[in-house]
């Protein structure tokens, strides 16, 4: 008990100048451990219901703060830590991932993701761009804010162009942008299964 107070006390002292450092350059990191791994797989959104980034951030400093980890700071600076706890989860969200019931996307269905995902829309040949059609109908019709969000992204030729023409902040078409996929994604699964 008289640890956990101390940890708490040495955590609270902490300036917001520093915590913000110390936040940039988790991010970083986190960020590095996962290049080329977001798209699909145990740190894609889909799997982890968010921005892989701040998952692996946000939940580090939350299991530091709940004191469900205990910060050994006679051997680790707050940062070290940090990146152990981070460093950790990867590899239980990896272990979660390869022992459950693995999803197989057949691959025009990946390549149909991966354009989505990147807004590289004019790639497509006739037949996926049919297909991107008609999953993107399926997808949007039970909500408005979709619809003008993927009409947009036909008509369009960038997110600064898309958030001209909606009035939208890019944060919120990178929400939306997400929440499409997501759909597309079960969607695919779900078309998949019913096979």
């Amino acid at each position: 008990m008289e640890k956990d107070n101390e940890i708490l006390k040495r955590l609270n002292s902490i300036t917001d100048k520093e915590w913000r450092e110390i936040v940039d350059r988790l991010t970083k990191w986190v960020r590095f451990k996962l290049w080329g791994k977001i798209t699909f797989g145990a740190h894609s959104d889909y799997n982890l219901g968010g921005n892989p980034i701040d998952f692996y951030v946000d939940g580090a400093i939350e299991k530091l703060f709940s004191l469900e980890w205990e910060w050994k700071y006679e051997k680790y600076t707050l940062l070290k830590q940090l990146q152990a706890i981070a460093g950790s989860m990867i590899s239980e969200n990896v272990r979660k991932y390869s022992t459950k019931e693995e999803m197989v996307i057949p691959v025009e269905d990946e390549k149909l993701i991966f354009l989505i995902e990147k807004n590289s829309y004019e790639e497509y040949d006739d037949s996926n761009y049919q297909l991107f059609l008609d999953t993107l109908s399926i997808c949007t019709n039970d909500d408005e804010e979709l619809q003008l969000y993927s009409t947009a992204v036909l008509t369009c030729n960038s997110f600064d162009e898309i958030s001209n023409e909606l009035g939208w902040d890019k944060s919120k078409l990178y929400t939306m942008q997400k929440k499409l996929t997501c759909r597309i994604i079960k969607h695919l699964e779900t078309k998949k299964n019913s096979k």
